[in-house]
């Protein structure tokens, strides 16, 4: 029996287009009949006792689930409960019939792609999917507890405290979605379920709709009718106007707010066409305080205000679980949660009681951090996590041939995407791991030691070729097409597509190509045997945790010395060497107003990197967090690389920042000059809001679509001048302008005004290819503000620019990135990447989750929901490098009073996070750091390394072993070091990353 006042069937689930039916309608038994059996027609019929899953790749033998009781029923779907047999385990089985109409069978392809890439921990997991007897079953994560519509419905609303703690898990899932691109669009109090500890998870994602999309990278406003009547958002409802976009699930969020208070949705009515009138007008009243009634609080009432607003006006997830409703009153812990109140409202006095004591507030506030940042959202989160969007998924998984083709036919079973993508890769990997292994076995016993040794000088002895000039009349190979190329399984089969890494070196051509070196090269050695007694996989983590430094190998038979006492070194003299032969040309003619970069002379940078290895030395030899100024505000992420191309082998490296900019760092290049040849210095090239417009190259709203650059701001070439510093000149975009006919076909760049204008079209062709290239694979990380980012403009020519790259340099696996105002950046093996500020004091560390890091260290694998999660740790590198200490405040000066706002404290760390720094290695990897910056300072300069095999320094530390190619191809690269730069290569074992293997001699064919 319902109360009196109350309409039930108002928070039932229902289609927007569906009008409310009078009650007055349904006069006889059998009028209702007519319309049950026609209701009918669209559910699938009951399952039967034994659902039959078809074999797939990761299960042989396929799998038969146990049916059990049914679980609910919604437009298009029946649900039941599912256990495979033999197990205690039990899913949710969601059954559907097959064979739908066309635009429901889009909708339904929609539903499982979206719902297949969702990992949190209040959503609904999906598992796979599969058709059985002409219905398809999506195998979902067991909900036992039923609905939140169910529980408020037995309840008739609910406490306060209970809102709280519902709020923050359903604002911490719609912040995840928001942030992967999607939006919900049907979010209500029916499709929102309670696990088995009465979690709040968010399911039926068959209203969903991407965001964003890769063509644009958007905010793609939609205009589609759809959602439930009570809980649809007023510009929906505005058909042909603005559209709408994710604000519609923060409406959503404020009446299920309200629902849970009140029992029922604010805007109820008799009529649909009544509800969205009051819903447009914001019509609602809270219901007058009765004893029967729980009391509701001044501040829920206007958190919920804050959600029912304009669009443009509605809060963020962060901001809604930072309104003083969340603070003001008491915050259940999930122990206090149980199955029982869904019958039975909480009996603790602490759920009605007002918060009375600072204790009790202060206890309160730590829950409530505690909760909001086990769910990801609130202003607390001291670390930002950044997410790949799904519309970039949906891509991949196109891309593989694995979208789902709607019937699913028989036999297919539908996996999320990223674990068939891991099966698949694993497959490839062994595949040439047994191709490498044989190679290797024929050629240790074809190849006696003195051959290799012969082989290794006439190799030495050859290189003489120069890297071809004339880039803009005989451009490189594509890089597509190379790494096309590079990476054919090795079954006969038709070849896969290549699975895409965040940050890879494109591989190789098989054209003869050589380095142009200004520094002696180094004699290669033969690389050592391997030992009979090596390690296994899964003992090389443990292994590995002790070889953290970077250090020699060294002969079993040799006393294990310390590093800086090991046997005589050939370091380079801190003396410049001598001078090349070659003649150093420039990209700059006479007439060309020339700038000088402030900071850039070599000795300059040498007395910034000593005073940045004094201060390593000293956070490293602390044992207390840093003191900070409470007024000190962390300072912003500076510009990063988020994504780039490495063909250093030929001619450098492009990048692109998280603001947009696209640039590239080119390694010096044989040129001529008339009849005299010599080489072009290092040089670099940025160019700002390249990414969005390489993006909008078939948009036709868009003037500059056909350019090769955008035409809206100049264009800066950068020179490395030696001991003089690094020099730029601003060029017109107009200058690498292309003609347009009238028919609409694009002429040619042409040949330069000059050979100083020439050489700069052949570095914007290259700048082309490389932007083409990592563009079209996608970037790493995805900048969620990226719209609100603009990128700097040269005002202050006394001060050093911050986005551009200077100085390029990779160990074996590590990379380095210098920017021109001195902070650094270095990207590691395990996909975390430290940005150091010019002086070392602030650091940004882009860490794995601390389960997944544990994970890495003691199994070597790396699942790809772990780099969806990663997130940035902001502090001084003293506070990082001593995070799990406890803070002791300073001790206030003589003849002051001690209180406990002192503007001068260390930060209060949560214990969840404190873990996360020595999980990932931070400490190490501050010390790897430290190495380099130490070996560039003995020797004399940035970049000036030791490249003898004993001493070539590289990243002992964790790295992926499991499902990687053995052995990876480790490359030592410098572009800009002080005294010029080199290249060389080997295989090296990610098992015994400290042991360098074979060399690769790159101006060979291979």
């Amino acid at each position: 029996m319902v109360a009196k006042g109350v309409d039930m069937e108002a928070l039932s689930p229902r289609d927007a287009n569906a009008q409310r039916l009078p009650r007055t309608e349904l006069k006889t038994k059998a009028a209702a009949q007519v319309l049950k059996a026609a209701k009918d027609k669209e559910h699938p019929p009951p399952p039967p006792n034994n659902v039959v899953e078809p074999p797939s790749s990761d299960r042989r033998e396929g799998m038969v689930y146990e049916v059990g009781k049914a679980l609910g029923k919604g437009g298009f779907a029946i649900c039941y409960e599912g256990a495979p047999a033999g197990s205690s385990k039990k899913f949710a089985l969601k059954i559907v019939k097959s064979q739908m109409p066309t635009k429901m069978e889009q909708k339904f392809q929609t539903e499982l792609q979206i719902h297949s890439k969702m990992r949190h921990q209040n959503i609904v997991q999906f598992h796979r999917a599969f058709t059985f007897e002409r219905c398809t079953y999506l195998v979902l994560e067991l909900c036992p507890n039923g609905s939140l519509m169910d529980m408020v419905k037995r309840r008739k609303g609910l406490t306060e405290p209970e809102v709280r703690f519902y709020s923050v898990q359903i604002a911490g899932a719609i912040k995840y979605m928001h942030a992967k691109g999607i939006i919900h669009r049907d979010l209500k109090m029916g499709n929102i379920f309670l696990d088995k500890h009465m979690n709040a998870k968010i399911g039926d994602f068959g209203l969903a709709a991407l965001l964003l999309t890769g063509k644009d990278m958007q905010i793609m406003r939609r205009t589609t009718l759809c959602g439930t009547p009570n809980y649809i958002a007023p510009e929906i409802l505005e058909k042909g106007k603005k559209g709408h976009d994710h604000m519609v699930d923060i409406w959503s969020l404020g009446i299920i707010v309200f629902a849970m208070l009140t029992s029922k949705p604010p805007f109820q009515s008799s009529t649909t066409d009544e509800i969205y009138r009051r819903a447009k007008d914001r019509d609602y009243e809270w219901p007058a305080p009765s004893a029967g009634r729980p009391f509701i609080s001044q501040e829920a009432k206007d958190l919920v205000a804050t959600m029912l607003q304009e669009a443009s006006q509605r809060p963020d997830p962060d901001t809604i679980v930072g309104h003083p409703f969340f603070t003001s009153g008491y915050m259940p812990s999930s122990s206090e949660i149980t199955p029982k109140l869904r019958e039975i409202p909480p009996q603790s006095a602490a759920f009605y009681e007002p918060l009375s004591s600072s204790k009790a507030q202060a206890i309160n506030l730590r829950t409530v951090q505690e909760m909001c940042q086990e769910c990801g959202v609130g202003p607390w989160q001291q670390s930002q996590l950044v997410f790949k969007n799904i519309w970039r998924e949906m891509a991949e998984e196109e891309h593989y041939g694995l979208t789902p083709v709607i019937p699913l036919a028989e036999g297919i079973v539908y996996r999320p995407f990223d674990e068939v993508r891991n099966e698949q890769k694993l497959q490839r990997l062994a595949a040439q791991q047994d191709r490498a292994t044989q190679q290797a076995t024929e050629k240790l016993s074809q190849l006696s030691v003195s051959d290799d040794l012969s082989g290794l000088s006439q190799s030495t002895q050859s290189q003489s070729q120069r890297v071809p000039s004339g880039l803009l009349r005989a451009p490189p190979q594509s890089f597509a097409a190379q790494q096309r190329a590079q990476h054919r399984p090795a079954t006969t089969a038709a070849p896969a597509p290549v699975p895409l890494v965040r940050s890879q070196t494109v591989p190789e051509p098989v054209s003869r190509t050589t380095t142009s070196s200004l520094r002696a090269r180094p004699r290669r050695e033969l690389s050592a045997p391997v030992s009979s007694t090596a390690e296994t996989a899964e003992e090389a983590p443990k292994r590995t945790s002790r070889t953290l430094r970077s250090q020699p190998t060294r002969s079993r038979t040799t006393a294990a010395l310390p590093a800086e006492e090991a046997a005589p070194q050939t370091r380079p003299s801190v003396s410049k060497p001598a001078k090349p032969q070659e003649e150093m040309l420039s990209l700059f003619g006479p007439t060309e107003c020339q700038e000088h970069v402030p900071g850039t002379q070599p000795d300059v940078v040498l007395d910034r990197l000593q005073k940045l290895q004094a201060e390593l030395e000293r956070a490293l030899n602390a044992r207390t967090m840093a003191i900070v100024s409470t007024k000190e505000q962390t300072p912003a992420p500076p510009q990063i690389v988020v994504k780039w191309v490495d063909y250093t082998n030929k001619f450098g490296l492009g990048y692109i920042l998280n603001d947009g900019s696209v640039g590239c760092i080119l390694r010096s290049i044989p040129a001529n000059e008339g009849s005299r040849s010599g080489v072009l210095p290092p040089a670099c090239l940025l160019v700002h809001g390249a990414e969005r417009h390489c993006q909008r190259k078939e948009d036709p709203t868009y003037r500059d679509r056909h350019q090769i650059v955008p035409m809206n701001e100049g264009i800066y070439f950068y020179e490395n001048n030696g001991e003089d510093g690094i020099s730029r000149v601003r060029v017109p975009p107009q200058n690498f302008a292309v003609t347009v006919n009238s028919d609409g076909s694009v002429g040619r760049l042409s040949a330069g005004k000059d050979m100083y204008d020439h050489r700069k079209r052949e570095r914007v062709v290259l700048w082309k290819k490389f932007a083409n290239y990592m563009i079209a694979y996608g970037r790493e990380m995805e900048n969620p503000e990226e719209a609100n980012i603009r990128p700097p403009t040269i005002t202050d020519l006394d001060a050093a620019p911050n986005d551009v790259v200077t100085f390029y340099q990779r160990f074996g696996d590590v990379g380095c990135w210098m920017f021109c105002d001195g902070h650094m950046q270095f990207n590691f093996p395990d996909h975390t990447k430290i940005v150091l500020d010019s002086t070392g004091t602030w650091c940004h560390f882009w860490h794995l989750p601390q389960d997944a890091a544990k994970r890495l260290y003691e199994t070597g694998s790396l699942a790809e929901s772990a780099l969806d999660d990663r997130s940035v740790l902001s502090y001084p590198v003293q506070t990082l490098l001593n995070f799990s200490t406890v803070p002791k405040q300073p001790a206030p000066r003589a003849g002051t009073r001690s209180t406990s706002s002192s503007s001068r404290r260390r930060p209060e760390i949560s214990p969840e996070m404190q873990g996360i720094p020595a999980a990932n290695m931070f400490r190490q990897k501050i010390e790897f750091i430290r190495d380099t910056v130490r070996e560039w300072n003995r020797n004399g300069g940035i970049g000036n390394s030791d490249m003898t095999r004993e001493r070539r320094l590289r990243w002992t530390g964790m790295r992926e072993t499991k499902n990687v190619q053995i052995p990876a191809k480790h490359v030592w690269v410098s572009i800009g070091a002080r005294w010029g730069d080199q290249r060389l290569s080997a295989y090296v074992d990610p098992r015994r990353p400290e042991e360098i293997g074979e060399d690769i001699d790159e101006s060979k064919k291979r």
